[in-house]
């Protein structure tokens, strides 16, 4: 029998470590790309930040079950998912969505928009009310139901991250994951699209993980924070308390090339 999947619940890390086999020079070497994490999300809005290489894309590759820990487990509401049956992982897919890096490499060239936010309702056997859900996302994430019927090369990459967003909440999940979603935006839509993440957690009452080396968008849309470095976990706390007194050299960094950030844009 399915699980029924309460996502106010946790969402816990437990030893984990995920271990990559790498050949370099003709040696056979392991990279460490997580080791050891121990981790409860609970209900707050988590910010994941920490420079490349830090583990946070296989951390998201955990929580959609697309990697297996080396060691330790990852639990979702008391689930096990490594060991979890397919009909499971699907029922958990109901609940907690993705919303990827680059949205014109996540979208179906070949697949118009509708056929594009029909996709993952028919896959999860949501069958019902698609039409309701699809012109209800689309006017959550502020588009225009005409767009239906384009492909993604006819769109800007702003409307590409909405329809990408728009994808997630069609089947209506109660967290959203999003991996660096204003990355490739211009300074005006990566505005627009983090006041409509911010619209969304209030309206909808969704969570969010928010996966980003931007910490003024961070703590915009977020009240802790998780500081990765190097696959171990440096700090974790409220923003006010890692933030205000960061205790590791990757903190640090991290501010700092904030601050040079904001300073450089101030002055152009």
């Amino acid at each position: 029998m399915a699980h029924q999947h309460d996502l106010s619940a946790d969402i816990r890390f437990e030893g984990v470590c995920v271990h990559y086999s790498a050949s370099r020079w003709s040696k056979r070497e392991t990279f460490r790309a997580l080791h050891g994490l121990d981790l409860a999300i609970g209900t707050e809005n988590l910010a994941v930040v920490g420079p490349s290489g830090a583990g946070k894309s296989t951390l998201i590759e955990l929580l959609f079950g697309l990697r297996k820990p080396t060691l330790g487990e990852v639990y979702i509401c008391g689930m096990a998912l490594s060991t979890s049956s397919v009909k499971d992982r699907m029922e958990l897919c109901k609940h907690i969505q993705l919303i990827p890096q680059e949205p014109h490499t996540s979208l179906n060239p070949y697949y118009t928009v509708r056929q594009i936010l029909v996709e993952p309702m028919n896959n999860l056997g949501i069958n019902e009310d698609q039409d309701k859900r699809i012109s209800e996302a689309l006017e959550a994430v502020g588009l225009d139901l005409k767009l239906l019927d384009y492909k993604p090369k006819q769109l800007s990459t702003g409307q590409a991250q909405r329809v990408a967003i728009a994808r997630a909440l069609v089947v209506e999940p109660c967290v959203l994951v999003a991996d660096e979603p204003t990355s490739s935006l211009d300074p005006i839509s990566r505005k627009q699209v983090l006041n409509l993440l911010e619209e969304l957690q209030d309206k909808r009452s969704m969570r969010l993980i928010l996966v980003t080396h931007d910490l003024d968008a961070a703590q915009t849309l977020c009240d802790h924070v998780l500081v990765l470095d190097k696959g171990r976990l440096a700090e974790y706390g409220t923003f006010d308390k890692v933030l205000g007194n960061p205790q590791h050299a990757t903190t640090q960094s991290l501010i700092e090339a904030q601050q040079l950030s904001n300073s450089t844009h101030s002055n152009t």
